[in-house]
């Protein structure tokens, strides 16, 4: 922990909430200052555009994005003796981008006529223990940002909507044990809930917090939002009600999503949506999941060709916001379904059948099936709180599990059963007890983690 942490760890809450307060209108005025505003009137109008506009709309981008990346090292060397194509349609005629390759190449992956400019520097998540470092200047974070804003008008909800955030940042001391477990971020207009509090006993403070706040919206991780579901359901005395759930970054199943939106009494909106600015895929007002086109092209690609409708495949995407640091065909790591269109909603939007998750919450069973949504098994046990699933061996997982008082061994052996029936025989199982699951550093719940794929990949 850094001489700054330590300090705010140690300051009082008023104090605390300043801090944030300053941080909360830097973000502010960096992902929503001068051009946001443009870009954002610039996509209510590109929603509307029919097939064949939005197809020209990207062959502009593609060209614009193909340019930077000529100029750019790591291109110059991924596609020695290979000629960028000028047409969109022959973009899979490119090698694909692994994130290894990207984060060796490191300023290498900017664009060499922005390399000298004054570039902002994101950092990702780092899930797998090997963060990437994103280049971008203020007027592509804007344009990133843009596309949330439209989210949110789909989900019904004007500008600076007073806002309940459930997100990764530490925003209150790991050791503290008594409310508040929130901070105040006035520039945001939102009440920030730490992800890292959350627990049957601390639940009802979570509850009560947000019914004084009252938020129009609630963005969220599904993991943090669906205990307190849980909980509202079975404590009907408490009403809370947004206009609005927005989820990201963790896989949504329908089931979490069912209980989210009967205990909130409104609609759930999940979207996609990374760090290194290549793609933007969220849910419209019928549910549907839509790459954003305007945002770039977004490929389902099945051992090397594209996925069929309804077959499962890794996401490579191709962004055209960010000419600091484009990104060509870029394999996320993430995996998806394919749909079929068009959607009811009237956009000519391409369509997603459901978004699955990275490749490392990915079961691979000892004859080479992909296993992932296990969800369904312990949705009707109740005396389990919460649950993962570790697979450490190519023959073997465990099931860590944070009962409610002691497990029962009928729900064990239940559980294993259930497992048996979807791993097969040669999958050896334990059930393990735990007293609590670890978030990820970013405060993330992975239900389902792959060690083998991780120690491979």
């Amino acid at each position: 922990m850094g001489l700054v942490e330590r300090l705010y760890e140690s300051a009082p809450v008023w104090l605390q909430e300043a801090a944030l307060s300053v941080y909360g209108l830097r973000l502010r005025l960096l992902r929503y200052g001068r051009g946001h505003a443009r870009e954002l009137e610039r996509l209510r109008r590109t929603q509307w555009l029919d097939h064949d506009a939005l197809v020209a709309l990207q062959q502009d981008s593609w060209n614009q994005i193909r340019q930077a990346a000529e100029a750019t090292p790591l291109y110059q060397a991924l596609w020695a003796g290979v000629r960028a194509p000028t047409e969109l349609e022959r973009l899979a005629e490119l090698p694909v981008l692994c994130k290894d390759t990207l984060r060796a190449a490191g300023r290498g992956a900017v664009n060499s006529r922005m390399a000298s400019q004054r570039l902002l520097e994101i950092h990702t998540g780092g899930t797998t223990g090997s963060p990437l470092t994103v280049f971008c200047t203020r007027q592509a974070l804007r344009r990133n940002y843009a596309f949330f804003s439209r989210l949110q008008e789909w989900a019904g909800l004007g500008e600076r909507p007073r806002t309940a955030t459930f997100a990764g940042r530490p925003i209150v001391p790991i050791t503290q044990q008594q409310p508040p477990y929130w901070r105040s971020n006035r520039p945001g207009n939102a009440l920030l809930f730490s992800s890292y509090h959350l627990s049957p006993q601390t639940i009802p403070d979570y509850a009560k917090q947000l019914a004084r706040y009252a938020p129009e919206l609630i963005d969220s991780y599904p993991s943090s939002l669906e205990p307190i579901a849980r909980w509202l359901l079975v404590n009907q005395g408490i009403a809370i009600r947004p206009r609005a759930v927005v989820t990201s970054s963790e896989t949504l199943t329908t089931e979490v999503r069912g209980m989210i939106e009967a205990a909130f009494g409104c609609r759930v909106f999940d979207y996609y949506g990374a760090a290194e600015m290549a793609a933007f895929i969220s849910q419209c007002e019928m549910g549907t999941y839509h790459p954003n086109p305007e945002f770039g092209v977004v490929e389902v690609l099945c051992e090397g060709r594209t996925a069929r409708p309804g077959e499962l495949g890794e996401l490579v995407v191709t962004g055209f916001v960010n000419p600091t640091m484009p990104l060509i065909r870029f394999a996320t790591g993430d995996l998806a379904v394919p749909g079929e269109g068009p959607c009811a909603c009237g956009r000519a939007f391409s369509v997603l059948q459901s978004i699955e998750g990275r490749r490392d919450d990915v079961l691979v069973t000892p004859e080479g099936r992909l296993v992932g949504r296990l969800d369904p098994i312990f949705k009707k046990v109740e005396s389990i709180y919460e649950t993962r699933v570790v697979q450490d061996a190519p023959d073997h997982v465990r099931v860590e599990v944070v009962p409610v008082g002691v497990l029962p061994a009928r729900d064990a052996d239940g559980l294993r059963k259930e497992l048996e029936i979807r791993l097969g025989p040669a999958m050896r199982i334990d059930i393990v007890p735990v007293e609590s699951i670890p978030r990820t550093q970013r405060g993330k719940f992975r239900s389902v983690v792959n060690l083998v794929a991780r120690s491979s990949s």
